[in-house]
């Protein structure tokens, strides 16, 4: 029982580890460049950002 608990639990890490791992290798790079191209998003920056004076 106690090898069929740790099975378990090394797969569900496993699974999460994969998912993150895809998520920041393939996804989030797509993310960034969208928001960097996104005229709205470069708009609403300055309109947000905090003043120098």
């Amino acid at each position: 029982m106690r090898l069929f608990t740790t099975m378990i639990e090394t797969l569900v890490l496993a699974v999460f580890s994969v998912m993150f791992a895809g998520y920041a290798l393939f996804i989030y790079p797509f993310e960034k460049l969208n928001e960097k191209a996104n005229r709205e998003v470069k708009a609403k920056q300055v309109k947000y950002s905090p003043s120098n004076a």
